[in-house]
């Protein structure tokens, strides 16, 4: 009867430890997630507009971010290709994000 009762102890706190380790990861999921989520809406938003050459920064929902907007060497081309450097941080947490696009000088976005 006492050697059931200590396996049961063992097994309890086994799983009490499991599911502290499974609730942390979730929370760092969910927080990457929302990194995921800030720099897809806002490298979203870039590509809608004009694009400027420049760094940009602020807050969007308690992420903070920055991105910088540089035009490549375009040489003969008829367009101008982009390249959009962002970093979202919130907290401890920091995630960079980089994209190319190309654009033609008839869209009216860029120079």
């Amino acid at each position: 009867m006492l050697a059931a009762l200590a396996v049961l102890a063992v097994c309890s706190s086994v799983l009490v430890v499991a599911f502290g380790q499974s609730a942390r990861a979730l929370q760092q999921a969910q927080r990457s997630d929302r990194l995921s989520l800030a720099a897809r809406s806002l490298m979203d938003e870039a590509s809608a507009g004009r694009l400027q050459p420049g760094r940009t920064e602020g807050k969007w929902s308690r992420v903070t971010w920055q991105m910088e907007v540089s035009a490549l060497p375009r040489g003969n081309a008829p367009a101008t290709a982009w390249r959009l450097d962002l970093e979202v941080t919130d907290g401890a947490r920091r995630a960079h994000y980089s994209s190319l696009q190309v654009r033609s000088a008839a869209s009216g976005a860029g120079q």
